[in-house]
């Protein structure tokens, strides 16, 4: 289920106005393509490979306890009050995303939508009051 280089590109250019507040048809959107929640949500073997994915690509920024204490001191979002829905993580996991505390850089070509599904199931584990893992 790898996304390829042009999706990955329309995507990132749709989350930006989405992001942004520009209105985005409906096949401009790139978490349209995505389901509204994680297909491996609860599902315990997928939590614990998404554990280890997670510390090999996502911990050194954003901390072994997903709470962005890591060795940039705060400049890795708190994954765990994540408030975009699933099909937002995954875009922004494939293209990255410039943000106001941080540079989060594209992981597409290094993982997949199966191992971003992962991922997700296990700081899915971790979200805390707030947060939303479902997009609305």
């Amino acid at each position: 289920m790898r996304m390829s280089i042009a999706k990955a590109s329309l995507a990132a250019a749709g989350l930006a106005l989405a992001l942004a507040g520009a209105p985005a048809a409906a096949e401009d959107d790139p978490t349209a393509w995505y389901p509204k929640a994680n297909p491996l949500s609860g599902d315990a073997e997928a939590i614990a490979e998404g554990k280890k994915l997670f510390v090999r690509w996502c911990s050194q920024c954003h901390g072994r306890k997903a709470d962005g204490n890591a060795r940039f001191e705060n400049q890795a979002a708190d994954l765990r009050k994540f408030w975009r829905g699933y099909p937002a993580f995954v875009v922004v996991v494939l293209t990255g995303q410039e943000g106001s505390i941080g540079f989060m850089p594209p992981l597409g070509g290094y993982v997949d939508e199966d191992e971003i599904a992962r991922m997700g199931a296990f700081l899915e584990t971790l979200a805390i009051e707030g947060a939303n893992w479902v997009a609305e």
